[in-house]
């Protein structure tokens, strides 16, 4: 038997994360027998300092030199800048000098079509009399390709993978970075999987006890920890809240927090900023409403993937760094175009192209300013189509679907992640755009929702409850 301790998508939360690691330290400090941590990506993008939870997991290895830990690759673990995977192609050296592994086998060369040599495709473990296979997958990605990567369907490569395995092995255990419908459609095409640890999915997802797939809250929440045999047994989803964290782990952050003020009250809590990944929310347009008053623009959006966490009223008086951090870090700048109706148009076609995708989540939706209303509808089983765009109040678009006045444009204070054509926006790739400076200067997207936070608190008028743009499914 072979006691697993699992985590997925700590995202940087190094104070959560070491607790988690703090609690199972004290679970096997007395047990020489190894055991196995596993990490089913998203270790990168978030609030405290990277080395912080790299060097969380080294000194887990240090204390405990029976645990046997692998990490597979998530999509944010890529980065957005060069300087970003360039630290993740130095974290798989530095893990693999401390004796921990990161395995990925679905990445692939975009030129060459070849595995590269910075990462191992999997790893063969003999734990407690029994071989392991441990493989690791994540979904493609905008990240990847801008390095030059392709992350091909899981199915194909664990295909591949199998078939070219020479050397036995007893059991199979998959870490798969990519939404719950995909894994358990990963274990109905190799049903001789014994056990996926999943990740990528920040909403809950209820253990999967028939197909033994299961999914650790995310920004490590909780730790699921199991016994590996002949069936898996003794399974339990523990908080994070469960683990204090020991010394070992708790001078550095704590060193970190002080450092950086961390925990420093910024502003009253005053509005309920709920977060929807997929829909209109409180959170995305009130920050899409400081991008136009910031751009003095007729109207502004924003690409829902720069917000990771929601601002509840509920959760505390004052709002710190932290909170902040944790809702969005991106110091990505602001900037303004002019788009006409039928550029509009296209642009949200593609926000919706797999609105009715249940199965799969919407990774292109767009959080707007309240001033729009956006409507569409199911034509065709999962064809959607933009019916309606309004500003203002006004009708953009006769009842055919065309411009009422192809000629009308408007002004647009947009993010620079979709500006460049990110998550298949093409049609804002080549229109020109400008900076929005404030005395001379770029305006970071974080610095701005700090800003509005506190005038938020400055100007408020009692009511807690922020409106939402309206996006209407027909």
């Amino acid at each position: 038997m072979t006691r697993i301790y699992a985590i997925t998508d700590s995202h940087q939360e190094s104070r959560n994360l070491s607790q988690l690691l703090s609690g199972i330290y004290n679970a096997e400090k007395h047990n020489n027998t190894p055991f196995l941590i596993l990490d089913a990506g998203d270790l990168f993008k978030g609030i405290y300092d990277k080395n912080l939870s790299v060097n969380a997991y080294i000194k887990i290895k240090k204390l405990l030199p029976q645990a046997q830990i692998y990490l597979t690759l998530g999509n944010n673990d890529f980065g957005f800048k060069k300087s970003d995977f360039e630290y993740l192609k130095e974290t798989v050296t530095t893990f693999k000098n401390a004796g921990i592994h990161m395995v990925c086998a679905n990445i692939i060369d975009s030129n060459t079509k070849t595995k590269p040599d910075w990462i191992t495709e999997y790893e063969i473990i003999e734990l407690n009399g029994e071989k392991i296979l441990i493989i690791g997958f994540c979904l493609n990605n905008s990240c990847a390709k801008k390095f030059g990567y392709d992350l091909i369907p899981a199915e194909e490569s664990y295909d591949k993978l199998i078939k070219n395995i020479k050397e036995k092995y007893d059991k199979i255990i998959v870490l798969n970075h990519h939404w719950y419908t995909y894994s358990k459609a990963l274990k109905e095409f190799a049903p001789e999987i014994d056990l996926i640890i999943g990740g990528h999915e920040h909403s809950p997802i209820t253990p999967d006890y028939e197909n033994n797939i299961f999914y650790p809250l995310s920004f490590a929440r909780t730790l699921f920890q199991m016994d590996f045999a002949e069936k898996i047994s003794n399974i339990e989803q523990i908080p994070v809240t469960d683990f204090p964290l020991t010394p070992e782990f708790e001078v550095p952050i704590v060193e970190y927090e002080q450092k950086i003020g961390l925990k420093k009250p910024i502003a009253k809590r005053v509005l309920n900023l709920t977060k929807k990944y997929s829909d209109a929310c409180p959170l995305g347009t009130f920050i899409s409403d400081a991008m136009r008053k910031a751009g003095n623009t007729d109207i502004a959006f924003h690409s829902t993937g720069f917000t990771m966490y929601p601002m509840r009223l509920e959760d505390s008086e004052f709002i710190t760094k932290y909170d902040i951090d944790q809702v969005i870090c991106a110091t990505s700048t602001i900037e303004k175009t002019n788009i006409n109706v039928e550029q509009l148009k296209e642009i949200f076609e593609n926000t919706a192209i797999y609105r009715m995708h249940k199965d799969r989540g919407n990774q292109k939706f767009l959080q707007c300013s309240q001033n729009m209303c956006i409507e569409g509808k199911c034509i065709k089983d999962k064809d959607y189509k933009i019916i309606q765009i309004s500003i203002d109040g006004e009708n953009l678009l006769d009842k055919k679907g065309n411009p009422i006045d192809p000629n009308r444009t408007f002004s647009c204070t947009i993010d620079p992640y979709i500006g460049s054509g990110e998550q298949g926006f093409l049609t804002l790739k080549d229109l020109p755009k400008t900076k929005i400076l404030k005395q001379g200067k770029e305006i970071p997207i974080n610095e701005l929702f700090r800003n509005a936070l506190i005038e938020a608190e400055k100007n408020f008028d009692g009511n807690p409850n922020y409106p939402s743009f309206q996006y209407l499914d027909l």
